[in-house]
């Protein structure tokens, strides 16, 4: 069900008002009913480095370092918002059965887990495409750089190996040249949540991603709160859902599906 405009606005500056008490350690600001699904993905304690990665990600949470609480806030953030997401998800995953992969800054790999243990594609190939970084230049629907890296290839695989997941390959978007047209596609399902389409306007890549997809592909990509233009997608087909986020606790917000082929949508 559609979200109304007004309880957008509302949540989104129910968000910005948690934002700037900095708040985002407590599990009383996550969502009760994605804390409460079974754990998916799992959190390694958490050493220095992971902090660092984890606050040039998402630097509203405040997390320390060897810290329980810290670890088992994050988890469960990282966790439910996979949930969220999947529950919006689930009725064009219900008949997916991929042969090969695109995770588009995939961060710590949450998603990457979750798609791997929930739906059961172990032995499916997952090309993840990230970097090592020190900054970001998010920009919504301004400019595209090819320098706005906040990922860790070193971090991402460590928590890969804790979650004990297996045959994937980690495309480094740097050495690449920040070029998506250089993955070996075709692929069966894309997915870029909180990268393309949020921080980056999905307008920016859409002749990249459909030079990706296979004529029966589908994409799923985070949409930001303000994009409201969808002339840029043309005639691709595509759909809008709303999904639940893990944090803070009633935040919604939107997921653009994406395909070639109309029928794709049509589930």
């Amino acid at each position: 069900m559609r979200r109304q405009p007004v309880t957008r606005f509302v949540s989104r500056l129910h968000t910005q008002f948690r934002k700037k008490l900095a708040l985002g350690h407590s599990l009383r600001e996550l969502e009760p009913s994605l804390t409460a699904e079974e754990l998916v993905f799992r959190a390694p304690p958490l050493t220095p480095e992971l902090v660092d990665t984890i606050r040039l990600i998402s630097p509203q949470f405040h997390l320390e370092s060897g810290e329980e609480a810290s670890r088992r806030f994050w988890e469960l953030n990282q966790n439910g918002l996979c949930w969220g997401e999947y529950r919006a998800l689930e009725p064009f995953l219900r008949e997916l059965d991929p042969s090969k992969v695109l995770d588009i800054g995939p961060g710590l790999g949450r998603s990457t887990i979750f798609f791997k243990k929930k739906m059961g594609w172990q032995n499916v190939p997952f090309h993840l495409y990230e970097s090592t970084g020190t900054s970001t230049k998010y920009t919504k629907a301004g400019p595209r750089f090819d320098d706005s890296f906040c990922g860790n290839l070193e971090v991402l695989r460590a928590i890969l190996a804790f979650n004990e997941i297996e045959n994937f390959e980690v495309f480094d978007a740097q050495s690449m040249g920040a070029s998506l047209a250089e993955l070996p596609g075709a692929y069966d399902f894309i997915y870029s949540f909180f990268a393309i389409g949020f921080h980056w306007s999905i307008g920016h890549f859409l002749d990249e991603l459909l030079g990706l997809m296979n004529d029966r592909a589908i994409g799923f990509f985070t949409l930001h709160d303000r994009f409201t233009d969808f002339s840029e997608l043309g005639d691709t087909p595509h759909r809008v859902v709303d999904f639940l986020g893990s944090w803070p606790r009633g935040r919604w917000s939107r997921l653009l599906v994406l395909a070639k082929n109309e029928e794709i949508l049509r589930r």
